[in-house]
């Protein structure tokens, strides 16, 4: 919460917004909250990080988790149009 806070009070002056969410929990409600109420007002340019791709590789099958990590970019990426408009 205070880093949401500090982060919020200097949106403002940014040219560019990295927002970084996890693989295993891609778009959480509290992020999904932070972008449509606070991030997408300030009409900035916005680039997403996918953190934590590596605990993706751990998962079962001869893909090395490949299947997983392509379901997650396609999540984020059509989420991320929907919550940023």
């Amino acid at each position: 919460l205070q880093h949401t806070s500090s982060t919020l009070r200097i949106l403002h002056d940014a040219d560019l917004i990295v927002f970084v969410t996890s693989a295993d929990r891609p778009f959480s409600e509290s992020e999904k909250t932070l972008l449509q109420t606070s991030i997408k007002s300030y009409r900035k340019r916005v680039v997403i990080v996918i953190n934590k791709m590596d605990v993706l590789e751990r998962q079962q099958g001869e893909d090395h988790g490949e299947a997983t990590k392509k379901r997650v970019e396609e999540y984020v990426v059509e989420h991320a149009a929907d919550l940023l408009g």
